[in-house]
């Protein structure tokens, strides 16, 4: 998942590269060895993982369709960063608005947030006015949990 402007900027060079050595392996397709082959194959699918992240990026910043439909827990990572994608803040402004060090955020986002103390994560969630609603039932019962 691209997080920010400066990886957005890196795939498409990426991307470009990609498509240049895949031009490059196909001119002489007939007479390429097995290995060859191979390797054209796997910058294929390497130029079609960018092609879908570039456009989940693209995506984000144009549509500002609601983007905090009913989402897995499991999503929160994901969601914090679409969410500021969506709302065009850099890194900067986004940790400005959560009330964070700019390298903390950082931090965070590399590690799609794994470390992060329960209560920064509700000082995000509430800074951001992200609300989490749980719906099920617990194991064995009948009770919902909301």
């Amino acid at each position: 998942m691209i997080k920010n402007e400066k990886q957005y900027k890196i795939t498409k060079k990426k991307l470009q590269e990609f498509n240049a050595a895949i031009l490059k392996k196909q001119t002489g397709q007939d007479l390429l060895s097995v290995q060859d082959k191979l390797v054209l194959v796997s910058l294929q699918v390497m130029r079609e993982q960018f092609d879908n992240e570039i456009a989940a990026y693209e995506y984000l910043k144009t549509n500002m369709s609601s983007l905090l439909n009913e989402r897995s827990i499991d999503e929160l990572p994901e969601l914090l960063i679409e969410y500021k994608v969506q709302a065009g803040l850099t890194q900067k402004e986004f940790s400005k608005k959560i009330g964070m060090k700019e390298q903390q955020l950082q931090r965070y986002e590399a590690e799609n947030f794994n470390s992060i103390s329960f209560k920064n994560l509700l000082k995000i969630l509430h800074a951001i006015g992200l609300e989490i609603t749980v719906r099920g039932t617990i194991a064995g019962s009948n009770h919902s949990l909301a």
